[in-house]
Protein backbone atom coordinates (compact mmCIF):
# COMPACT_ATOMS: atom_id res chain seq x y z
CA UNK A 1 0.00 0.00 0.00
CA UNK A 2 1.15 3.40 -0.93
CA UNK A 3 0.78 6.72 0.27
CA UNK A 4 -0.29 9.65 -1.63
CA UNK A 5 -0.33 13.54 -0.27
CA UNK A 6 -3.36 15.07 -1.23
CA UNK A 7 -2.34 17.99 -3.08
CA UNK A 8 1.00 18.31 -1.35
CA UNK A 9 1.38 18.28 2.13
CA UNK A 10 -1.44 20.36 2.44
CA UNK A 11 -2.00 20.11 6.62
CA UNK A 12 1.03 22.45 7.16
CA UNK A 13 1.44 24.09 4.05
CA UNK A 14 -1.24 25.80 1.47
CA UNK A 15 -2.76 22.83 -1.37
CA UNK A 16 -1.45 23.17 -4.33
CA UNK A 17 1.56 25.16 -3.77
CA UNK A 18 5.74 24.89 -4.37
CA UNK A 19 5.62 24.97 -0.60
CA UNK A 20 3.08 21.94 -0.33
CA UNK A 21 4.99 20.32 -2.75
CA UNK A 22 8.47 20.80 -1.69
CA UNK A 23 6.93 19.97 1.75
CA UNK A 24 5.55 16.68 0.63
CA UNK A 25 8.82 15.55 -1.01
CA UNK A 26 10.71 15.41 2.08
CA UNK A 27 8.54 13.21 3.50
CA UNK A 28 7.69 9.14 3.07
CA UNK A 29 5.02 9.54 0.85
CA UNK A 30 5.30 7.47 -2.22
CA UNK A 31 3.45 10.27 -4.71
CA UNK A 32 2.28 13.96 -4.37
CA UNK A 33 -1.42 14.34 -5.78
CA UNK A 34 -2.67 17.68 -7.64
CA UNK A 35 -5.20 18.93 -10.04
CA UNK A 36 -4.45 20.75 -12.84
CA UNK A 37 -6.88 23.36 -14.89
CA UNK A 38 -7.09 25.12 -17.80
CA UNK A 39 -7.11 28.81 -18.28
CA UNK A 40 -8.85 31.11 -20.89
CA UNK A 41 -6.12 31.29 -22.97
CA UNK A 42 -5.78 27.49 -22.62
CA UNK A 43 -2.62 27.69 -20.33
CA UNK A 44 -2.84 25.64 -17.20
CA UNK A 45 -1.97 25.76 -13.44
CA UNK A 46 -2.49 23.93 -10.66
CA UNK A 47 -6.24 24.64 -8.55
CA UNK A 48 -8.76 22.59 -7.50
CA UNK A 49 -11.36 25.25 -7.02
CA UNK A 50 -13.90 26.85 -9.55
CA UNK A 51 -13.41 30.26 -8.58
CA UNK A 52 -11.37 31.75 -5.68
CA UNK A 53 -13.00 32.30 -3.06
CA UNK A 54 -12.06 30.10 -0.64
CA UNK A 55 -8.09 30.54 -1.27
CA UNK A 56 -8.36 34.21 -2.29
CA UNK A 57 -11.17 35.69 -1.18
CA UNK A 58 -12.16 36.49 -4.74
CA UNK A 59 -15.51 35.23 -6.38
CA UNK A 60 -13.43 35.34 -9.81
CA UNK A 61 -13.50 31.77 -11.84
CA UNK A 62 -10.41 30.58 -12.18
CA UNK A 63 -11.42 29.68 -15.83
CA UNK A 64 -11.76 33.53 -16.66
CA UNK A 65 -8.49 34.04 -15.78
CA UNK A 66 -5.56 34.45 -18.50
CA UNK A 67 -2.01 32.68 -17.19
CA UNK A 68 -0.28 36.37 -16.17
CA UNK A 69 -3.76 36.73 -14.57
CA UNK A 70 -3.21 33.70 -12.35
CA UNK A 71 0.17 34.44 -11.90
CA UNK A 72 -0.25 37.75 -9.78
CA UNK A 73 -3.10 35.83 -7.42
CA UNK A 74 -2.15 35.93 -3.92
CA UNK A 75 -3.37 33.00 -2.12
CA UNK A 76 -4.14 33.75 1.63
CA UNK A 77 -1.74 31.79 4.18
CA UNK A 78 -4.66 30.14 6.05
CA UNK A 79 -3.84 27.17 8.64
CA UNK A 80 -0.33 27.73 8.18
CA UNK A 81 2.43 29.11 10.37
CA UNK A 82 3.31 31.13 7.26
CA UNK A 83 2.86 35.17 7.46
CA UNK A 84 3.11 35.90 3.84
CA UNK A 85 1.30 34.62 1.00
CA UNK A 86 1.37 31.64 -1.17
CA UNK A 87 1.22 31.54 -5.18
CA UNK A 88 -0.55 29.69 -7.64
CA UNK A 89 1.96 26.82 -9.28
CA UNK A 90 2.13 25.75 -12.70
CA UNK A 91 2.43 21.80 -13.72
CA UNK A 92 5.71 22.05 -14.92
CA UNK A 93 7.04 23.22 -11.46
CA UNK A 94 5.19 20.79 -10.16
CA UNK A 95 6.73 17.63 -12.21
CA UNK A 96 10.27 19.03 -11.57
CA UNK A 97 9.61 18.71 -8.02
CA UNK A 98 8.37 15.09 -8.35
CA UNK A 99 10.89 14.25 -10.46
CA UNK A 100 13.79 15.38 -8.61
CA UNK A 101 12.82 13.81 -5.37
CA UNK A 102 11.99 10.45 -6.97
CA UNK A 103 7.96 11.24 -6.03
CA UNK A 104 4.94 9.95 -8.16
CA UNK A 105 3.34 12.45 -9.53
CA UNK A 106 -0.95 11.56 -9.33
CA UNK A 107 -2.45 14.41 -11.55
CA UNK A 108 -5.85 15.07 -11.33
CA UNK A 109 -7.54 16.76 -14.51
CA UNK A 110 -10.53 19.27 -13.74
CA UNK A 111 -13.99 19.05 -15.27
CA UNK A 112 -13.43 20.86 -18.43
CA UNK A 113 -10.25 19.05 -19.63
CA UNK A 114 -10.96 18.59 -23.54
CA UNK A 115 -9.11 16.25 -25.49
CA UNK A 116 -6.64 18.56 -26.78
CA UNK A 117 -5.33 19.75 -23.45
CA UNK A 118 -4.99 15.88 -22.16
CA UNK A 119 -2.85 15.69 -25.29
CA UNK A 120 -1.12 18.69 -24.02
CA UNK A 121 -0.31 17.08 -20.38
CA UNK A 122 0.63 14.19 -22.11
CA UNK A 123 3.20 15.64 -24.07
CA UNK A 124 4.64 17.82 -21.06
CA UNK A 125 4.73 14.38 -18.64
CA UNK A 126 6.66 12.49 -21.97
CA UNK A 127 8.88 15.88 -21.92
CA UNK A 128 10.07 15.32 -18.78
CA UNK A 129 10.52 11.49 -18.88
CA UNK A 130 7.95 10.97 -16.48
CA UNK A 131 5.59 8.70 -18.98
CA UNK A 132 6.09 5.37 -16.77
CA UNK A 133 6.31 7.46 -13.39
CA UNK A 134 3.16 8.98 -13.12
CA UNK A 135 -0.36 8.54 -13.10
CA UNK A 136 -3.86 10.45 -13.71
CA UNK A 137 -6.80 10.59 -12.31
CA UNK A 138 -10.25 11.91 -13.64
CA UNK A 139 -13.85 12.21 -12.62
CA UNK A 140 -14.57 12.53 -16.39
CA UNK A 141 -15.20 8.53 -17.67
CA UNK A 142 -14.61 9.83 -21.02
CA UNK A 143 -11.64 11.09 -20.74
CA UNK A 144 -10.31 8.14 -19.25
CA UNK A 145 -11.29 6.57 -21.75
CA UNK A 146 -9.85 8.97 -24.28
CA UNK A 147 -6.43 8.07 -22.43
CA UNK A 148 -6.70 4.85 -22.47
CA UNK A 149 -7.38 4.16 -26.32
CA UNK A 150 -4.86 6.83 -27.07
CA UNK A 151 -2.15 6.39 -24.69
CA UNK A 152 -2.90 3.00 -24.02
CA UNK A 153 -0.14 1.69 -21.75
CA UNK A 154 -0.40 5.06 -19.28
CA UNK A 155 -1.49 4.53 -15.37
CA UNK A 156 -4.56 6.07 -15.01
CA UNK A 157 -7.96 5.65 -12.43
CA UNK A 158 -11.16 6.77 -12.87
CA UNK A 159 -12.42 8.90 -9.86
CA UNK A 160 -15.67 7.81 -8.02
CA UNK A 161 -17.63 9.57 -5.31
CA UNK A 162 -20.69 11.57 -5.12
CA UNK A 163 -21.80 10.06 -8.79
CA UNK A 164 -20.90 6.11 -7.34
CA UNK A 165 -22.39 3.18 -9.38
CA UNK A 166 -22.77 -0.16 -9.77
CA UNK A 167 -22.93 0.58 -13.36
CA UNK A 168 -19.57 2.74 -13.25
CA UNK A 169 -18.18 0.16 -11.19
CA UNK A 170 -19.00 -2.59 -13.76
CA UNK A 171 -17.70 -0.48 -16.84
CA UNK A 172 -14.65 -0.11 -14.99
CA UNK A 173 -13.99 -3.86 -14.40
CA UNK A 174 -15.13 -4.68 -17.67
CA UNK A 175 -12.75 -1.66 -19.16
CA UNK A 176 -10.14 -2.59 -16.79
CA UNK A 177 -9.81 0.67 -15.63
CA UNK A 178 -9.02 1.14 -12.18
CA UNK A 179 -10.35 3.08 -9.16
CA UNK A 180 -9.87 6.06 -7.26
CA UNK A 181 -12.52 5.96 -4.75
CA UNK A 182 -13.85 8.16 -2.12
CA UNK A 183 -12.93 6.20 1.37
CA UNK A 184 -16.71 5.85 2.58
CA UNK A 185 -17.54 3.73 -0.59
CA UNK A 186 -14.41 1.26 -0.16
CA UNK A 187 -15.46 -2.49 0.71
CA UNK A 188 -12.83 -5.39 1.14
CA UNK A 189 -15.86 -7.27 -1.74
CA UNK A 190 -14.99 -4.36 -3.82
CA UNK A 191 -11.23 -4.76 -3.77
CA UNK A 192 -11.19 -7.78 -4.38
CA UNK A 193 -13.32 -7.82 -7.41
CA UNK A 194 -11.06 -5.14 -8.75
CA UNK A 195 -7.27 -7.37 -7.91
CA UNK A 196 -9.12 -10.56 -9.79
CA UNK A 197 -9.16 -8.24 -12.63
CA UNK A 198 -5.78 -7.14 -12.26
CA UNK A 199 -7.11 -4.09 -11.49
CA UNK A 200 -6.36 -0.97 -8.50
CA UNK A 201 -7.71 1.01 -6.01
CA UNK A 202 -7.28 3.72 -4.71
CA UNK A 203 -9.17 5.91 -2.32
CA UNK A 204 -9.21 9.69 -0.82
CA UNK A 205 -9.03 11.76 1.32
CA UNK A 206 -8.32 10.05 4.39
CA UNK A 207 -6.83 11.88 7.41
CA UNK A 208 -8.02 9.80 10.21
CA UNK A 209 -6.35 6.88 11.75
CA UNK A 210 -9.20 4.16 12.40
CA UNK A 211 -10.57 4.78 8.45
CA UNK A 212 -6.96 3.99 7.21
CA UNK A 213 -6.59 0.99 9.35
CA UNK A 214 -9.77 -0.39 7.96
CA UNK A 215 -8.72 0.56 4.72
CA UNK A 216 -5.64 -1.16 4.95
CA UNK A 217 -7.57 -4.32 6.33
CA UNK A 218 -9.53 -4.06 2.89
CA UNK A 219 -6.52 -4.18 1.13
CA UNK A 220 -6.27 -0.70 -1.14
CA UNK A 221 -3.60 0.04 -3.38
CA UNK A 222 -2.86 3.73 -2.74
CA UNK A 223 -4.28 5.73 0.72
CA UNK A 224 -4.52 9.91 -0.73
CA UNK A 225 -4.13 11.64 2.79
CA UNK A 226 -4.00 15.33 3.74
CA UNK A 227 -1.62 14.27 6.77
CA UNK A 228 -0.84 10.25 7.09
CA UNK A 229 2.12 8.76 5.77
Amino acid sequence: MKMIAHRGYSKYELENTKEAFLAAANRSFFGIETDITMLKDRSMVLFHDDDLVRLAEDDTKIRDLTFKEAMRIELKAKGTYHTYNYHITTPLEYLRICKHYNKYPVIELKWGMDNAGVDEVMKMILEEGMYDKSMIICYTYDTIIYIKEHYPDYHIQFLLGYLYSEELVQKCLDNGISLDLRHDLVTKELVDRFHEKGLEINTWTVDDKEEYDRLVACGVDYITSNILE
